[in-house]
């Protein structure tokens, strides 16, 4: 069997297509969270020190939202659209 023959054959293009889309699930899957993580604000000491003194205790005390609990939101809002 020539190598034309070989990638022809329906059972390596099946493998070929199933770790293509591996591939891509997988670095989509962290695109994604990288992509949140880096858009969120960061706040520090330093930045919050910068505002007004009844500023200041709100920007010491936000926390941005995890990408778990950012994933979890955003399902339940596609679910809801569908419905």
């Amino acid at each position: 069997m020539g190598f034309e023959a070989y990638m022809k054959n329906p059972y390596v293009v099946v493998i070929k297509i199933t770790l293509i889309t591996l591939v891509l699930i997988t670095f989509t899957g962290c695109s994604n969270k990288e992509l949140y993580e880096s858009t969120q604000p960061k706040y520090n000491e330093n930045e919050c020190r910068k505002l007004q003194p009844h500023e200041y205790e709100k920007c010491i005390n936000q926390k941005a939202k995890s990408y778990k609990e950012y994933k979890k939101e955003r399902e339940e809002i596609i679910k809801q659209g569908y419905a």
